[in-house]
């Protein structure tokens, strides 16, 4: 009983001590976001200092950053439905449908998750630039779902396979057709496994800076190129930096704080069976 206790004890005391490790990168961020410069440039660093709120009033007077929050938004957003709506009915096929080439198919689909993203960036910026297609919204978009859509299409794929395919030999007795079926039937069941799958698309996609820097321009720079371009040549502010990276954060900590349950149930689905 006794060595019960202390086990657990142990554990509790790693994962704690852990879970502080990891937001000390975080603590940090946000400290400085609060220092004015000469504070956040000292060395070694301050820990007590006067608070301040003008790096925060400074970020969201700028225009720039606010074109970039938007910007982010409306890419990430645009990508994470248009792969939704796409993997919904190609995980459906691969489930459902037993047609020629279909091992094969997988198998592409699923290569494109081996491939490095930094080997995409030059193919890309070479297509686009050629068709005159770079600072647009439309080329990030379709640049995007070359990256969420095979994983997307895998985790649905395997949402689907959970479901027994009496339940759609009993729909179809009753009269329904494959996209009745699929509408009344298999979706609103898998709809915790879409609201996963969403989740952590768009996570990436808002959180993305490999190809945002190469591909975006003035009008399409989203929020992580607004924040490298804020380094100066030949000083850095490390205050107002922190403010926006923290503003970063913060739509992506609430979007999860909200969507918990539903990201972990749909993240735990097919996890056991029977």
């Amino acid at each position: 009983m006794i060595r019960k206790k202390v086990s657990k004890i142990v554990v509790y005391f790693v994962l704690c001590t852990y879970s502080v490790l990891s937001m000390l990168p975080f603590l940090l961020i946000v400290f400085t976001s609060f220092k004015m410069k000469k504070d956040a440039l000292s060395n070694p660093p301050t820990i007590w200092f006067k608070p301040t709120l003008s790096n925060y009033i400074e970020q969201v007077l700028n225009t720039d950053v606010l074109k970039a929050i938007g910007n982010s938004l409306i890419i990430a957003l645009a990508a994470t439905i248009v792969a939704i709506a796409l993997g919904i009915f190609s995980a459906y096929a691969m489930s459902r449908y037993n047609f020629k080439g279909k091992g094969i198919s997988q198998g592409i689909i699923l290569s494109l998750r081996l491939i490095p993203p930094i080997s995409l960036v030059i193919p890309y910026f070479i297509i686009f630039s050629k068709l005159g297609m770079l600072d647009n919204y439309f080329s990030m978009i379709i640049m995007y779902l070359t990256i969420c859509l095979p994983l997307i299409v895998w985790m649905m794929k395997s949402f689907y396979d959970e479901i027994p395919i009496d339940l759609d030999e009993a729909a179809k007795i009753d009269g329904c057709s494959r996209f009745q079926l699929l509408r009344h039937v298999l979706l609103p069941t898998i709809a915790p496994g879409i609201f996963a799958a969403g989740a952590l698309t768009f996570i990436v996609m808002w959180n993305d800076f490999l190809f945002a820097l190469y591909i975006t321009g003035f009008d399409t720079r989203t929020l992580p190129v607004e924040i490298y371009n804020s380094i100066g040549y030949y000083s850095l502010d490390w205050g107002k930096m922190s403010a926006v990276a923290v503003v970063a954060i913060i739509p992506a900590i609430i979007f999860i704080a909200f969507a918990q349950k539903y990201i972990v149930k749909g993240l735990t689905m097919g996890a056991v069976k029977g």
